[in-house]
Order: structure tokens, then C-alpha cells, then sequence
């Protein structure tokens, strides 16, 4: 643990990026035979170091894969790179590795914030009892049945005008990309997605309900990403591309929170809705109602300003409830939405703190979580091992930051050419979810031991507080 000197020899294997950007080598030699746009990127880093970038790890060098290391060698060989840390689920990505923490010196790099802006996860802790609420898998088949009627996974979308967004226009000034956002940006509104995106109900070992939300800014953010990384690695903090980058990211920050919340609200409906339909036994349970519809209000902007709380409130006291609990009222919905946990895992920020060339610094995360002193986060693992919610504690050394899950460790393809879908089903029982060979890509199995990458930041990075394991999930 702790500073890790940089490792020079190791394997090498070259990495795949999605065919539509067609990678080149990043950040090697004279960068001969790299376009000229790409070249331009890297003569816009042209700060002089005045150090060796830091690099920190968080676990040993043989345990990271050379795919991983080829692409940590690439972001230290840049000028302005001033600290590099690596979360302990890293793994290769694009450009930038996943898991990975990049401090620059006056520059902001759209493939260091990644394709998904804004991917996070949102959790509330109900304070519901799950033996009330959901007490039987007939329960929780019902909210299943409930939470896959009221949010759209996959590539579903929502009705046309069930929510009205503000128009958006892109600070780079291309139509084409305004035009992209604006064809989908209401219709996914309080849409799920696919991959390693889900909801997750679960309960904690005082018998507490939790509902977790992993999603992101889905095609609007990938949109803006894409675009921005066709015009260069990386742009000055104080270039016209830059200034735009950065402006455009943040309305991508602001739609996945407001994402997000929606979908969160309306899990906690359709958990209210069952609640109340266990607590009239005359009415026998209707599977395939719908959950109420959420209208959002008019806004000149897609952000949604949430509260924040102490630790002491996001966390409940492990003193009993009360037997005989009335499901949630809309006051406390919103009560509940109101101090829910937030952490986004692909953004930059940019410091109040000049770098080496008197520019400011820019902290990049990708999939990796803020973890400041004191501050609330959350830590999934699997679908079949659940959700850690953790306390941040501050350690700069890492640059304040956690590891965002438990890291893949299995291509998509690799996944669903090795594991068995009899194991993957034997795995999740007990859980209410899908585990047909079409999510067999988000097997157990194909991420890290949640142990090992626990174990690796639990008292240096975060503290982990509670755990919720998982008797209702939701994917695409």
C-alpha cells in the first residue's frame, strides 16, 4: 500500500477500443502514424513538468492486468499529468483505465471522464422492515413485476411527452450534436439502460429495506463524449474547446443525477404500492399494475439540487422498527429522495489550486467514486453480493477517491463464452431477477472477489458501514 514506484517491464497486449473510434497507441514515442487531430492533442500538453508524476496504487503491480498497465504508462507519459492513482477494481477501458484517478495540470480530457458522463449511483435506506414489506418471494416477484412496468431498461424509452426537458444547446456550437442530445434526451429520462446498470432492492442485517440505482446520462451523455473525443485527447482548461467540453459535461452530470432520482422515486412507489396492497389481505395482489406516473417540474436546467445530510441521518440507528409499519406516504418519498446517497463515478472537477504551470489543476475519475472525509458512498459488488456503503476518509494520497464496485474482471464476450448459465443460475438463487443467458455478461463470476477489493481500501480509503444484500434486481 501506499506510493508505488512506476514499473517498466511487463507484458504487453494491445487493446481494443470500440469500433467506431478506431484507437490508435496513445502517448508512445513520436506518436508516428497518429492523425493529425491527435497529434495537435498532444502538442496542446505542453506545460513543463517540473516533477515526475506521482503514482499510487492501491494494490500490488503483478495484480494488474498488462492491458491495464499499457493504458496507466500512456496517461503518465503525458506533460501535464501531476498524480496518477489506480483503484483496486481497475481494468482497461478507454484511453484512460477504469478505475482510474488522473490529476493534469490546466487540462481537461474528455476520454479520461469516459463515454457514460455522470454514471453513478443513487441509495436510500427505506427503514422499512423486509419482513413486513417484502416478507415472501411472491412479494417481491410483485415489485419485480412492479419496477419493470414503471422504468424502461435496456434500449426502451419512455412515451413521447411524459417528460418535457428544456432544450438543450451544446457550448461547442455543433448542430449535429445539439440535434443528437435533444432527439433523446427526454424520452430516456428515467430510463435504466443495459450492461452493468441496475436497480437493486436489498436489506441490511437489521432487517432494513435499501434501494440502490446504478445508471448514467445514457445516449445524450455518450453523445457529447463521443463528439468531444473526436476533437482531441485532451484540450487547455482555458481553450474554446475546453470551456465547451466542460459546460457540456456538467449538463451531463446534472441529467444522470436527475436520472437517477426519477428512477429511485419510482422504485419507492412501486415498493409502497406492494407494501400497502400485503397490508389489506382481502384484496388479493395484482400483478401488472403500473406505478404511478412522476411528473417533473418546469426547470432551466435538468440539474436537481438535492440536500445534503450527515452521515448519522443517511445511516439509520440499529434500534428496531416498529412491527405493523404503514408503507410510505409521499412525504416521506420525498423526504427519503432528499437525503439519499449520490456518488457519480466519470467526471472531471476542476480545483481552486494551480497546478505546476500556474494553470488549474483538473481531477479526472473515472469509474471511481469521491471519497472526502466523512463523505457517504457506495460500493456494489455484484448482483448476487450486494451494495457497501462506505465513509469516505479523505486520503490524498489517492486524491480522495474510491473504487466505484468490484471491477470486471471478464470481457462481456469472454462471459458469455466461459460461464455456465446453470452456475450463474445457481448463483443467484434466492434473488428475484432475470438470469437468462442474456445477462449472462453480468454474471458473479465475471467481476472481481468484492472481498479483495474491499479489503484493499476499507480503513485507507473508506470506511464500510453497512451492507445490503440483494432479493430484488433489476437490469437491462
Amino acid at each position: 500500500m501506499g506510493r508505488t514506484a512506476h514499473r517498466t517491464k511487463h507484458g504487453k497486449r494491445d487493446t481494443q477500443a470500440p469500433k467506431a473510434d478506431s484507437r490508435r497507441e496513445r502517448g508512445k514515442g513520436d506518436a508516428c502514424g497518429a492523425s493529425p487531430a491527435e497529434r495537435m492533442a498532444h502538442a496542446t500538453c505542453t506545460g513543463v513538468r517540473h516533477a515526475p508524476p506521482r503514482l499510487s496504487l492501491t494494490i500490488p503491480p503483478e495484480r494488474i492486468d498488462a492491458a491495464t498497465w499499457d493504458q496507466i504508462e500512456s496517461a503518465l507519459a503525458l506533460p501535464c499529468m501531476v498524480h496518477l492513482a489506480v483503484m483496486p477494481d481497475a481494468h482497461a477501458g478507454y484511453d484512460l483505465c477504469i478505475g482510474g484517478v488522473a490529476l493534469l495540470d490546466g487540462h481537461i480530457s474528455p476520454s479520461f471522464v469516459g463515454y457514460d458522463i455522470g454514471c453513478g449511483m443513487c441509495h436510500v435506506n427505506t427503514g422499512l422492515p423486509a419482513d413486513e414489506a417484502l416478507p415472501d418471494e411472491a412479494a417481491r416477484r410483485l415489485l419485480f413485476d412492479r419496477l419493470r412496468l414503471a422504468i424502461p431498461v435496456g434500449t426502451a424509452t419512455r412515451a413521447a411527452g411524459e417528460y418535457d426537458l428544456p432544450r438543450f444547446t451544446s457550448a461547442s456550437g455543433d448542430a449535429q450534436l445539439t440535434e443528437a442530445v435533444n432527439a433523446r434526451q427526454s424520452i430516456q429520462l428515467g430510463t435504466l439502460g443495459g450492461g452493468n446498470h441496475f436497480l437493486e432492492v436489498g436489506v441490511n442485517k437489521r432487517g432494513e429495506i435499501g434501494i440502490t440505482v446504478h445508471s448514467g446520462s445514457r445516449r445524450s451523455g455518450w453523445d457529447i463524449a463521443a463528439w468531444y473525443m473526436r476533437q482531441g485527447r485532451l484540450f487547455p482548461l482555458d481553450s474554446r474547446l475546453g470551456r465547451a467540453y466542460r459546460q457540456d459535461m456538467d449538463w451531463a452530470l446534472d441529467y444522470a443525477l436527475l436520472n437517477r432520482r426519477l428512477m429511485l422515486e419510482h422504485a419507492l412507489r412501486a415498493l409502497a404500492d406492494v407494501h400497502r396492497q400485503l397490508a389489506r389481505p382481502t384484496h388479493k395482489p395484482v400483478t401488472g399494475t403500473a406505478a404511478p406516473k412522476v411528473r417533473t417540474r418546469p426547470a432551466a436546467s435538468p440539474a436537481s439540487a438535492l440536500p445534503t445530510s450527515s452521515l448519522s441521518s443517511l445511516v439509520p440507528s440499529a434500534s428496531p422498527a416498529p412491527s405493523s409499519q404503514p408503507p410510505l406516504s409521499v412525504q416521506e418519498i420525498s423526504l427519503l429522495l432528499g437525503r439519499m446517497i449520490n456518488e457519480n463515478h466519470n467526471h472531471a472537477v476542476v480545483w481552486n489550486q494551480p497546478g505546476p504551470s500556474g494553470a488549474p489543476l483538473v481531477l479526472h475519475r473515472k469509474g471511481a467514486t469521491p471519497a472526502d472525509a466523512g463523505q457517504p458512498g457506495i460500493i456494489p459488488a455484484n448482483q448476487r453480493d450486494g451494495v457497501y456503503i462506505t465513509e469516505g476518509l479523505g486520503n490524498e494520497e489517492y486524491l480522495s477517491s474510491a473504487s466505484h464496485g468490484a471491477g470486471r474482471r471478464m470481457s462481456r464476450n469472454e462471459a458469455q463464452r466461459t460461464i455456465l448459465l446453470e452456475r450463474f443460475q445457481s448463483q443467484m438463487r434466492g434473488v428475484v431477477c432475470r438470469s437468462d443467458k442474456g445477462v449472462l455478461d453480468e454474471a458473479p463470476d465475471a467481476y472481481k472477489p468484492i472481498a479483495e477489493v474491499l479489503a484493499a481500501q476499507d480503513g485507507v480509503l473508506v470506511r464500510v458501514i453497512d451492507h445490503f444484500r440483494p432479493l430484488v434486481v433489476l437490469k437491462g
